[in-house]
């Protein structure tokens, strides 16, 4: 379920509600009973880490200094 943060615009108390996509937006602030909650925009959990389509297709140079690291990668070290 996707959590939905709201700030009441009365005493400014944050509150975090975890709901369906489906179910009605809360009405009232649970500390002061205004009806003055607004939706607010939180962080997400979505990172993308590691290699793969981003870094090696589509970012700047992603494509060539994939094939860099994979030739410096294979060729003999000078020891």
């Amino acid at each position: 379920m996707p959590l939905y943060l709201y700030r009441c615009s009365e005493c400014e108390a944050e509150v975090e509600v975890h709901a369906k996509m489906s179910d009605p937006p809360p009405t009232r602030c649970e500390a002061c009973g205004a009806a003055a909650l607004e939706r607010r925009i939180g962080r997400t959990a979505f990172a993308l880490k590691g290699g793969g389509w981003y870094a090696q297709g589509y970012s700047k140079g992603g494509a060539a200094k994939a094939g860099a690291a994979k030739a410096e990668a294979a060729a003999p070290s000078a020891s």
